[in-house]
């Protein structure tokens, strides 16, 4: 596995950071969907640091609203990523993840255990396939590395083909409030530096960032400065190296046009800028 991959995967499903993963259509650099680090608050604690060191004096193209890289569809079928089915529906025209219905499901979303498994040998190596939500799931297991660097806990669940138990990483506070899955964070442990916001703040159960230097560290495009808590662009040129952004929407990097929708997400789903 690649583990960085593992830790944007929100940044493109899944896998985020305010509920259920996001639609991997919306490849705004901001981990969306991330299922390491969920934010569900709303507001950034008063106590946080606010600064804007990020390249300001460059040109911001982007007016109030981002627009985001969608991706279109007409059946199910062509929300398939790879040619399997990973949960996505064709839903209003978009490939978005359905509501949750159970705190189960959310359990394995958020914790990343995306691929269906009926026994271990369709799980990789670093992977157990345990009993969970609508079936089995391969769930990452602590090995070479401790849980707590993916901002996940310890949880033991039996194995989806014996009464054997198996301990996996997983978001043990996952939930699912009205359709949507919630994890809000109650400590550092549950926000890795690796998604630019390494401190919880307990009130807004949100993970955030400190001084710019939070975001700077994560590597990601897009994440130059920290501003109430959150990172994000502040010039155009800051989105460089993103996939399907090229303009900074007042701190998040979205697209221009559909001539910046140019990495496929989905097998089938052509992309639209909206």
């Amino acid at each position: 596995m690649a583990f960085r991959g593992f830790f944007s995967l929100a940044a493109s499903a899944a896998l985020v950071l305010t509920a259920c993963p996001s639609k991997p259509g919306e490849t705004a650099t901001e981990p969306q969907t991330d299922t390491t680090a969920p934010t569900t608050g709303t507001t950034a604690s008063p106590m946080m640091a606010t600064t804007t060191t990020g390249s300001s004096s460059e040109p911001t193209t982007g007016g109030s609203q981002a627009k985001r890289c969608e991706s279109r569809c007409d059946s199910d079928r062509e929300c398939q990523i790879g040619g399997e089915d990973l949960g996505f529906r064709c839903i209003d025209g978009l490939c978005l993840f359905p509501a949750c219905t159970s705190d189960a499901q959310c359990l394995a979303d958020l914790s990343g255990w995306q691929t269906p498994c009926t026994t271990q040998a369709e799980c990789k190596v670093e992977e157990a396939c345990v009993a969970v939500a609508d079936g089995g799931r391969c769930a990452l297991t602590p090995g070479t590395f401790a849980c707590a660097d993916f901002g996940l806990v310890e949880l033991t669940l039996p194995l989806v083909d014996s009464e054997r138990e198996v301990t996996v990483c997983g978001q043990a506070s996952a939930t699912c409030e009205a359709g949507v899955c919630q994890s809000p964070c109650t400590g550092d442990e549950a926000c890795p530096p690796q998604l630019g916001h390494p401190f919880c703040d307990a009130p807004s159960g949100q993970c955030v960032c400190q001084i710019d230097q939070d975001c700077l560290d994560s590597g990601l495009p897009g994440y130059v400065q920290c501003v109430d808590g959150r990172c994000g662009c502040a010039a155009d040129s800051d989105c460089a190296g993103g996939k399907n952004v090229d303009t900074c929407y007042q701190g998040i990097c979205g697209c221009s046009s559909d001539a910046a929708c140019t990495a496929m997400v989905f097998d089938a789903a052509p992309l639209s800028c909206q």
